[in-house]
């Protein structure tokens, strides 16, 4: 008998979030959602914390409201966010537990079953709170171990993470590769190794196609125990996203195993979000070129083109190969960080900072705190003499505990402060928020329902019969 395959559709989130900077509106989801539901998918991940930063900064959509739609709209199927432990990102990074419990807690409650969740270091201390909360909720936890390439991440790492994460409560392990730098042969080794760990905990594989091997890493690592990887639609797949869903249903029945997903579900997938890409001039995902700098650097490949565009706006994008040369002298100065968030952007910031000024000449915050475990602790011994200097200039001392343990509860204390009439939806808005980005969400008033264009014939339409002046309308095109 077949083996079975499963999928998690990620469209709405690691798709958007990968090729379209999480600019992805809810209208633009609305029309599809039915059948996405009735598609076969063992979940459909729809949301995250840069989805919810997103929302709320560059959207104006409430995140809670576009939640409870999709549940709405998608009923039956699973739906599923990622988030990294610590809460939010990384200027939430010391987040008290009463607070990072109370934000698993209200996912949860406004549609969220299953939570993907990583931490930037690996150090699966960080999973304890979401792991309990989730739990307290009757969620799902698919616990993330995320792939690097270093002297320290050895095999011995990726199975001695899986071991804590079973012993912790993870319900499911994942083998997470943010920056497509898995490669079939690594994945051969690691599986097997991981699922013996494991257990009968279901071992699942999360691999991007930044450097044109996802597809390849994902039929391997199902080869070789995985039951279940992430797929997206057709025009938010590849390049830097993960593999197009239709040509993994396609290959996985091909090499014999079972997948129940409909076919012509998919197709309508594609095609409405082939048509909401070319309606809002949104880029489409092309398959990449194999580069093997990608494995020296290992920055996100959702991060590359910002990136170059930032460089680009301070006149230094010709010295972009020196950065992605200095980063990993950088990561190893800081314990071997992953390039993953909430660290890619500050080990890569710190890169350029290092080739501008000269080595740590100066520093960004984030790496002062990252050096004295403020983030928890790093896979490996971060550069004694530049976290000496750091604790000197900075009068912080190192912590070698959770960072969780080390920050006061502040949960009881907000409540007082905003009164008994606020919502928890509405708290946690306040506390991850600047007020201008809050005054100008709520300003916006509900999300549409409807996805237009500005200046679109649709607009046009629209505006003329809510005229009561205008009884026919000519239109010339």
């Amino acid at each position: 008998m077949a083996r079975t395959i499963n999928i998690i559709e990620t469209t709405m989130r690691d798709g958007q979030q990968s090729l379209w900077a999480t600019r992805m509106t809810t209208p633009m989801m609305l029309p599809i959602l039915p059948v996405m539901d009735r598609a076969g998918f063992e979940a459909i991940e729809c949301m995250g914390t840069a989805v919810m930063d997103s929302c709320v900064r560059y959207l104006q959509e409430n995140p809670w409201e576009r939640l409870r739609l999709l549940k709405e709209h998608m009923p039956t199927t699973p739906l599923q966010m990622i988030t990294i432990c610590l809460g939010f990102s990384v200027g939430k990074a010391q987040m008290p537990d009463d607070i990072l419990e109370l934000f698993f807690l209200r996912c949860a409650a406004n549609g969220i079953d299953r939570f993907f969740v990583m931490d930037g270091l690996n150090d699966i201390r960080n999973f304890e709170v979401p792991i309990r909360a989730i739990h307290k909720a009757g969620g799902t936890v698919l616990g993330g171990i995320v792939y690097s390439i270093s002297p320290v991440h050895t095999d011995e790492h990726f199975v001695e993470k899986t071991r804590e994460l079973v012993e912790l409560g993870s319900d499911i392990i994942v083998l997470k590769d943010p920056n497509g730098v898995l490669t079939p042969e690594r994945v051969r080794v690691l599986g097997p190794k991981m699922q013996e760990v494991a257990g009968e905990r279901p071992l699942y594989c999360h691999s991007h196609c930044v450097t044109g091997l996802g597809p390849a890493t994902n039929l391997e690592a199902i080869d070789y125990g995985a039951g279940t990887i992430w797929t997206a639609a057709r025009a938010l797949a590849n390049g830097s996203s993960l593999p197009a869903s239709s040509s993994m249903v396609r290959h996985l029945r091909r090499a014999g195993y079972d997948v129940n997903i409909d076919t012509d579900a998919l197709q309508q997938i594609d095609d409405h979000f082939l048509a909401v890409a070319k309606r809002h001039e949104k880029p489409i995902g092309q398959p990449a070129e194999y580069d093997p700098s990608f494995y020296e650097h290992q920055m996100p490949g959702g991060m590359i083109s910002n990136f170059r565009a930032q460089m680009a706006q301070v006149g230094l994008e010709d010295r972009l190969e020196e950065v992605f040369a200095e980063i990993p002298s950088v990561r190893e100065d800081l314990g071997w960080s992953l390039m993953v968030t909430p660290f890619s952007q500050v080990i890569g910031t710190q890169a350029a900072l290092n080739v501008l000024y000269g080595r740590y000449e100066v520093t960004l915050n984030e790496v002062d705190q990252l050096m004295l475990g403020y983030y928890g602790k790093t896979p490996a011994p971060v550069n004694q003499d530049l976290l000496d200097t750091i604790a000197a200039r900075t009068g912080m001392k190192p912590v070698s505990e959770r960072p969780g343990l080390v920050v006061d509860p502040v949960l009881k204390r907000i409540r007082k402060e905003k009164g008994p009439g606020m919502s928890d939806e509405e708290l946690l808005l306040e506390y991850l928020f600047m007020p201008e980005h809050l005054r100008a969400l709520r300003a916006a008033g509900p999300i549409p329902r409807e996805d237009s264009v500005p200046g679109s014939l649709v607009d046009l339409v629209r505006d003329v019969a809510n005229r009561k002046d205008v009884k026919r309308f000519h239109l010339v095109m």
